[in-house]
């Protein structure tokens, strides 16, 4: 089971940081107290993360967990917003003039890492026509985490629209990968069911019960008419491109040994394990440029090769075929 860490602030902290102001949307009290250790629910591929005040975001975040049966995680202030909703709009009106002035309001929140993520959900009311400050201050202090990563924006709101919100999204985390997005107002909240439903089925995200770990690295790949299996490596690098699926991309042919391409952005490498003697069916990326190649002959040994994964059987011969070749990958 994966571990979601709650990280509270030393009360001293909390009393100074809250005259700058705190974040959140609806003070949600988990079942365990602050500082414990919050086990997984689900299967692990899908994390669900939501701020919200009034409960509305909390309702889609968590029939978007009971569809995927995945982790739920809220994403609270330190100090718990005013229950007058003036008040309320007061104090969300001063963080978002401190966040544009560069100061973030203090969060409760803290998730150690998303590695073992596929895709994750992130949901926020919409504050003024932009995202919750609580939402925005968690992705400033977890950008670097998100690299790499799917993500699949949601947001509530009375009526206004979420282009401004999804673009702080996206300049927040630069280097993550965006689906289409799902917007709920005041007046679609009584077809949030069926609208989560078809959103979900259209980013490809499904139920699934507990995958043992070979299933859960395989990968089909398309070519042409022709589908072939990988199985994919235990390790960050090729979790990272687990992540990315599904992605289509054109392989180039290199040095008449291997079909390649550069995933973008790179994918991450730290921890990975380095060195390889590349043979065919060998799918591997190449650390000093960041490309991903598939040998269909056998290649140099390197300390620059990190082994992702192999082609597995004779499915690399649908890779012999010369020139470059439009693939799709799967899980």
């Amino acid at each position: 089971m994966k571990k979601l860490l709650f990280i509270p602030f030393i009360l001293l902290v909390l009393v100074s940081m809250a005259a700058c102001g705190s974040s959140g949307d609806d003070s949600f009290v988990p079942d365990e107290e602050p500082g414990m250790s919050v086990d997984s629910v689900g299967n692990g591929r899908y994390l669900v993360l939501y701020s919200s005040r009034s409960g509305n975001t909390e309702k889609v975040a968590r029939q978007i967990s009971t569809i995927l049966n995945c982790d739920v995680l809220e994403v609270e202030p330190v100090t718990a917003y005013e229950e007058d909703y003036n008040a309320m709009l007061d104090r969300a009106s001063e963080e978002l003039a401190a966040i544009d002035r560069g100061n973030y309001p203090a969060i409760a929140t803290s998730v150690d890492g998303f590695d073992k993520y596929d895709l994750i959900f992130i949901g926020y009311p919409i504050w003024y026509g932009r995202m919750a400050t609580p939402m925005q201050a968690f992705l400033h202090e977890h950008a670097s985490k998100l690299e790499g990563k799917r993500v699949a924006l949601f947001a509530t709101s009375g009526s206004s629209g979420m282009s401004t919100s999804a673009n702080e999204a996206r300049g927040f985390c630069p280097q993550a990968t965006f689906t289409e997005t799902l917007l709920l107002t005041s007046s679609g909240l009584a077809q949030m069911e069926s609208r989560v439903a078809t959103w979900l089925e259209g980013l490809g995200a499904n139920r699934e019960e507990e995958e043992d770990e070979v299933s859960s690295l395989k990968v089909k790949i398309t070519v042409g008419e022709r589908t072939v299996t990988a199985t994919m490596e235990d390790n960050v690098t090729a979790k990272a491109f687990l992540a990315r699926l599904p992605l289509e991309v054109e392989l180039s042919d290199y040095a008449g040994a291997e079909k390649i391409f550069y995933p973008s952005p790179k994918l991450s490498t730290e921890g990975a394990p380095r060195g390889g003697n590349p043979t065919a069916g060998s799918i591997m990326l190449y650390e000093p440029w960041g490309n991903v190649a598939i040998f269909y002959k056998s290649g140099s040994a390197s300390n620059s090769l990190i082994p992702m994964g192999q082609v597995d059987g004779d499915g690399i011969e649908v890779f012999r075929e010369s020139g470059s070749l439009r693939v799709k990958f799967e899980r």
